[in-house]
């Protein structure tokens, strides 16, 4: 499975276009987003860079390269599947260590005020990574991976249009929603992870089939 991650990483650190966009894409939401609490903001984009990089390896099997190097490698359907829900975790390390080292070079050279490093949001952010990548999973393991990403670029921005929703006011709909408090976040993440793990290895095989 580490083979596989390090293809995974080689396609995504030799992608001119995908390294642009993770080099610009951090300062355009700092100085674009100013009314967030750094602390939110520091959350939202260890998020988003999990998620990017989750899905960076579907990406590549539009063109062809993530498969040609895959079939190359001795291992099978369903430990694919195991190793793309295990390599969430991987990501999340990865983007906490590319997201901090940005964001303390752009608080040091006081460019703005930010937040680098947060227990407390890193802790949060797990179970929000958890449920997000397990509900698109699914999809990427079934289709296509161009049919695949129109329904990811919906997703997205139902996702987005949520998260703006729960900052306005007191009845927001993301704080109407108890479910989504506390520790019940942590587990409702635990079992939508598993339940997408085992609905990916069948639509998986049938995929192959």
């Amino acid at each position: 499975m580490l083979a596989i991650l390090k293809k995974d990483l080689i396609l995504l650190f030799s992608n001119k276009r995908e390294i642009l966009f993770m080099i610009f894409y951090i300062p355009f939401l700092v100085f674009t987003v100013e009314s967030y609490d750094p602390k939110i903001l520091y959350f939202t984009i260890v998020i988003f860079f999990t998620y990017f990089m989750s899905l960076s390896s579907f990406y590549h099997d539009v063109d062809g390269k993530g498969k040609y190097i895959l079939n190359s490698l001795p291992i099978t359907g369903k430990r694919i599947v195991i190793y793309k829900y295990i390599s969430i975790f991987a990501y999340f390390i990865i983007s906490i260590v590319f997201v901090g080292g940005y964001l303390w070079i752009i608080n040091i050279v006081g460019l703005a005020a930010v937040d680098y490093f947060n227990i407390k949001m890193i802790f949060k952010a797990i179970p929000i990574v958890m449920l997000i990548i397990s509900t698109v999973f699914p999809v990427y393991m079934f289709f296509e991976p161009r049919i695949a990403r129109i329904v990811n670029i919906v997703f997205v921005v139902f996702i987005v249009g949520l998260m703006n929703l729960g900052y306005v006011g007191e009845k927001s709909l993301v704080k109407m929603v108890g479910i989504l408090e506390g520790n019940s976040l942590v587990y409702l993440s635990i079992i939508v992870y598993v339940f997408s793990l085992m609905l990916s290895m069948v639509l998986y095989q049938k995929k192959d089939l």
